[in-house]
């Protein structure tokens, strides 16, 4: 918190970049949430992020029933741009079979963000009723 690493390799003149170090940059991606009346929004995901992660910073969530993806309630549809989401997980795939969610669907908590172009719709918003 005092960055006395960062002061002392400065003063001993091992600092290379001249001062505070640079944290490298993130990649951000607008991601499209469409929701179950029809309405969207676009939200940016840094790369990486959860679509539940993502969705969060709109004004329609995605809701969930867990934290750690064992409920299968954050389902999303039909994602375009599927090639720029991470694939299912084997942890995923026991989720969807043990809740009954279609092959179609993905669990927004373990479907990460990898690129630009993804486009999903929510199956659950948070403060709605839920789908089972």
């Amino acid at each position: 918190p005092f960055r006395i690493r960062a002061r002392l390799k400065k003063l001993l003149g091992l600092d290379q970049s001249g001062g505070a170090s640079e944290r490298p940059v993130v990649p951000r991606f607008d991601v499209t949430f469409e929701l179950p009346a029809g309405s969207s929004y676009v939200t940016k995901a840094k790369k990486e992020d959860s679509l539940v992660l993502a969705s969060g910073r709109g004004p329609n969530p995605i809701a969930t029933g867990c934290s750690d993806g064992t409920r299968g309630t954050c389902r999303v549809v039909g994602p375009a741009g599927a090639d720029m989401l991470t694939g299912p997980t084997e942890h995923e795939t026991r989720t969807k079979k043990a809740a009954d969610v279609p092959d179609s669907e993905r669990l927004a908590c373990q479907t990460l963000v990898l690129g630009e172009g993804v486009s999903v719709r929510i199956v659950n918003v948070l403060g709605e009723e839920m789908v089972e």
